[in-house]
C-alpha cells in the first residue's frame, strides 16, 4: 500500500510538472492579399497584416482585435477567414485571463494610437506581453494620405512583432 501512495504522489508531480511545461502562449502571423494574388504590404518590405494570440486559458479559441469587431474570442476558422495564417510562433511568456478582461470588447483602433481606449491587433498583444514600441512605418503605396501624418510615431506593426517573438521563440 505505502508503494501505491508514493506512485500516486509521483504520477501528482509528473502531472503537475507536465501540466506547467505544457503551458504554451502561441501567436498567429497573417499575410493577406489583393485580388490579383499580390501580397498586401502595409510597411514597406512587410508581409504581415493581422495577428492574434492564443493561450491554454482560452482552450480553442483566439484574441485578436480586428476592424469591426474590436477586442473579442474567435475560433481558428475565424481567424483563417482574415487572412492567410503564414507562421504560428509559441513563446515561453505566459498570458494571464485576467489580463485579457480589461481590453475585451474595446474597439479596433483605426489611428493606432496606442491609447487603452481603442485597439489593434499587435497594440493589444504588445500591451499583453510588455513589448516595447516602435516608430512605426507606413506603406505610401497601400495606406491613404490621411494616415501618412503617422509615420514614425509609437507603435508595434506585425512584421515587428513577428521579429520580437521570433527572438523569444521557445525551440
Amino acid at each position: 500500500m505505502k508503494n501505491g501512495h508514493v506512485l500516486f504522489l509521483f504520477f501528482i508531480f509528473l502531472t503537475s510538472l507536465s501540466s506547467t511545461t505544457l503551458a504554451k502562449t502561441r501567436i498567429a502571423f497573417l499575410e493577406l492579399y489583393n485580388q490579383r494574388g499580390e501580397l498586401v504590404q502595409y510597411e514597406p518590405g512587410g508581409r504581415f497584416a493581422h495577428t492574434a494570440i492564443q493561450f491554454d486559458d482560452l482552450g480553442d479559441q483566439w484574441l485578436n482585435s480586428y476592424p469591426g469587431e474590436g477586442v473579442a474570442l474567435i475560433s481558428w476558422e475565424q481567424l483563417q477567414e482574415r487572412g492567410v495564417i503564414a507562421d504560428v510562433i509559441e513563446i515561453p511568456q505566459k498570458v494571464q485571463l485576467s489580463q485579457i478582461t480589461p481590453y475585451m470588447g474595446r474597439p479596433f483602433d483605426f489611428w493606432y494610437s496606442w491609447s487603452d481606449e481603442a485597439l489593434y491587433c499587435t497594440e493589444l498583444i504588445a500591451k499583453l506581453l510588455n513589448i516595447p514600441t516602435h516608430p512605426m512605418s507606413f506603406n505610401k503605396k497601400v495606406w491613404p494620405k490621411n494616415y501618412w501624418a503617422l509615420e514614425g510615431t509609437p507603435g508595434l506593426s506585425p512584421d515587428g512583432l513577428w521579429k520580437w517573438a521570433r527572438k523569444q521563440q521557445t525551440p
